[in-house]
């Protein structure tokens, strides 16, 4: 293929010109962004099956959450804005519901009958009508807490967005309640809630891509300069990637595949990896125009370059993939396409790097071939010396990596795993700002949904498993720890019943309790009204819902758990089901542990017998995988040491980082296997190894680890744990190749030629 694109360039560039109008024409509506957490949730389980069953009889589990803040809700000027605020967010198209103070039934006894009104009266100026709302909405259990907080400064509007909307529109009406929020006059305003923060991370994704496409552009371009001092050098490989980014994101395009918060990784990530095949193709190509003796032809210069160079770049290309390819076989969705297209995009950029490049270069003049390669200097200097020291210091080396190995076993084994989807964004954003507000003053921002199937109708309204509800609800609540953290409150159709039958009771306390009699329990729930969130009209199932301030995945699994236990104990008779969004990307954080060991032995052997056929040696396979290997070791020994939870994006790093790594032991062993057939001194070979390919090698790997690093910048936390720890294992992997691998290359496997 090679010497098919240096025979016919115009073809070639016409192909590629042909294959990029293509994909752009995919591109011509965007990419459909996805930054809801179910993308993070397979769908062939159980608790999934679970879930839908809960939305398909109750409705979405995610709604916003907006609290306003003043000195105290109870006064007629803050009634009234509270009323305004909701009737313009009712008008808004797209709402379903919106439940606050200002529209919320409360049951009152008077003149023998019972009426439900609103529990805010129109226009309420009457000290003592106020005084009467106040405790009358915190003296019960289903404004207290919920809507309202305990010292009466701050209410909320639970808003419930249409299900059918489009995440586009769910955006732009999540913007407008924003907008009039902020704009009603209160003091301050928080919010919290899926709504809320899929439009501040979609927000978060276009500002990042602004920031990391610019700056991996320029920083590649940099380090393409400084390695080779020429603006072909600099230009044609930017160009080159651009075309496969526009290959890979065409292909997106074409499946319809989703634009996740892990896909805003892939554009800077095909930028490095592509800017790696370049700088070896190229390198090649500079050595062969430099030192040959026949280069004066531009055919032969690049006919030989490419000869040398193509079966290690794509040996490293297909590592690469391997990499990728080994996190298709997670359960996570996002995990899986992402990891699916950045293969793709990896094959197309090395494609890309061996008939593209070439043809372009045909066309150019012979001089455009001269690129300063580096094969002395300051830098060549000290690759020597070190391969020189590596050479004669085996035995300290060998110590040292097994102290690693020792060390890093032993931080492995403190590694948690943890899902915090709110947490997503760093402490200082407003989606963590509201968080912990809404935590703090009303109850917790994270829902999740207790249900309880019965076998007929009717079956959850009979008084002994209403008593029993009302028991869980109990226990549930007092999971709270010392510090505050746990369940805040739990509501269901007890909660309503109890209320109602007080109203019955002329107010009376006494009487907020479940009644003895099936045919008064029946009464009060003949009008379902907003008990339709909570009780099917059939009376079959219920829903209880619990609100609880701890999103952590590692703190949730045990609550989850304690009370998935409990309920299976007092509701024998039913099917019960603990489901939600956050109960689902808590059972994804379970598999994690699963999916990481599965994707790195799948990585790990399959790059192992690609090493092994590249270089017809198991032993020289092995030789080329370990120097990579240990860095990935201590990658996890460091997690475990310092406390960085596994995550959805730190899971990432071992299989992506192995797969890329590996292509510093392949360039430097394929060029020492060549160097060592004219050379009958080991260490010489190794030594004039480091002299040809170790610049090439480490401006690639700055390539690699400062587009990782730019990921540090990101607006999402786990994005900038996942770039810094990339980096620093892609900065190890180079060490261990620069240091370890020369030393195992005196091993007895290659003293003969």
């Amino acid at each position: 293929m090679n010497s098919y694109a240096i025979n016919h360039p115009r073809l070639i560039i016409l192909i590629v010109f042909l294959l990029t109008i293509i994909s752009a024409c995919f591109l011509r509506n965007g990419l459909k962004l996805d930054v809801s957490p179910l993308v993070f949730v397979g769908h062939d389980n159980q608790a999934r099956t679970d879930f839908e069953m809960a939305r398909k009889y109750f409705g979405p589990d995610e709604f916003l959450v907006a609290a306003v803040v003043c000195d105290d809700v109870f006064t007629t000027a803050n009634i009234a804005r509270l009323r305004t605020l909701h009737q313009k967010i009712e008008k808004l198209p797209g709402i379903a519901e919106v439940l606050s103070l200002a529209n919320v039934q409360y049951a009152r006894s008077l003149d023998g009958t019972v009426e439900a009104k609103e529990l805010l009266p129109a226009n309420p100026t009457d000290p003592q009508t106020l005084e009467i709302i106040r405790r009358s909405a915190l003296g019960d259990r289903l404004f207290a807490g919920n809507l309202i907080s305990k010292d009466s400064r701050t209410t909320s509007l639970n808003i419930l967005l249409k299900d059918e909307l489009t995440t586009e529109k769910r955006i732009e009406l999540t913007g407008k309640i924003y907008d009039l929020v902020k704009d009603s006059g209160f003091n301050q305003s928080f919010f919290a809630g899926g709504p809320f923060n899929q439009m501040r991370a979609t927000e978060a994704i276009n500002s990042d891509l602004k920031i990391f496409l610019p700056l991996t552009i320029l920083l590649v371009a940099a380090l393409l300069w400084l390695c080779f001092r020429s603006v072909v050098a600099v230009i044609l490989p930017l160009i080159t990637i651009a075309i496969g980014l526009v290959w890979m994101l065409g292909l997106m395009g074409c499946f319809d595949a989703h634009f996740t918060v892990l896909a805003l990784m892939l554009p800077t990530l095909m930028l490095a990896i592509g800017c790696s095949y370049m700088i070896h193709v190229i390198n090649q190509i500079g050595i062969v125009a430099q030192i040959d003796e026949e280069a004066h032809d531009k055919k032969y210069v690049l006919t030989e370059g490419l000869k040398f160079i193509s079966l290690p770049v794509i040996v490293s290309a297909l590592t690469i993939i391997a990499g990728f390819l080994s996190l298709a076989f997670t359960g996570i969705p996002a995990i899986r396409t992402t990891s699916i297209f950045a293969a793709f995009g990896a094959f197309f950029t090395m494609a890309l790097s061996l008939t593209f490049v070439p043809a372009v270069l045909m066309l150019l003049d012979r001089k455009h071939l001269e690129f300063k390669i580096g094969l002395g200097g300051k830098m060549v200097h000290l690759l020597e010396s070190t391969g020189n020291w590596a050479t004669s210091n085996q035995k300290l080396l060998y110590i040292l990596t097994a102290l690693i190995v020792i060390i890093s076993l032993f931080g492995i084994r403190r590694i948690t795993i943890d899902i915090d989807y709110f947490h997503f964004f760093k402490p200082e954003a407003e989606t963590s700002i509201g968080l912990r507000e809404i935590n703090r003053s009303l109850s917790g921002a994270v829902t999740f949904d207790v249900i309880l199937e019965g076998d007929k109708n009717g079956a959850v309204t009979r008084p002994d498993l209403l008593r029993r509800i009302n028991e869980f609800q109990v226990f549930a609540e007092s999971s709270r720890h010392d510090n505050g953290q746990g369940i805040d409150l739990t509501l269901s159709v007890v909660d309503f019943i109890k209320h109602l039958n007080r109203a019955f009771h002329d107010n009376d306390q006494h009487h907020y309790a479940i009644p003895d009699d099936q045919s008064i329990i029946d009464e009060l729930l003949s009008d379902q009204g907003p008990m339709k969130a909570f009780l099917t009209s059939d009376r079959r199932i219920a829903r209880i819902l619990v609100r609880s301030n701890l999103s952590e995945s590692h703190a949730m699994g045990s609550v989850i758990q304690s009370i998935e236990k409990r309920a299976k104990e007092l509701f024998p008779e039913c099917k019960v089901s603990v489901t939600g969004t956050f109960v689902l990307l808590n059972r994804t954080s379970d598999q994690i542990a699963g999916d990481q060991l599965k994707s790195v032995t799948i990585a790990l052997i399959t790059i192992y017998f690609m090493l092994s056929m590249l270089f017809q040696s198991l032993r020289v396979g092995l030789t080329a995988l370990i120097p990579n290997l240990i860095p990935v070791l201590f990658f996890f020994g460091f997690m475990g040491w310092w406390g960085i939870n596994l995550n959805l994006t730190t899971s990432l790093v071992a299989s992506v980082v192995l797969g890329l790594a590996v292509d510093n032991s392949v360039q430097f062993i394929f060029r020492f296997r060549r160097v060592r057939n004219y050379s009958d001194s080991l260490r010489e070979s190794i030594i004039k190894s480091m002299r040809l390919s170790g610049r090439p090698i480490i401006y690639a790997n700055l390539a690699l680890a400062t587009a990782f690093a730019i990921f540090a910048l990101s607006n999402f936390g786990p994005i900038g744990s996942f770039g810094l720890l990339s980096a620093v294992t892609i900065l190890g992997c180079l060490i261990e190749d620069l240091v370890l691998l020369p030393a195992r290359l005196t091993s007895a496997v290659f003293r003969t030629k």
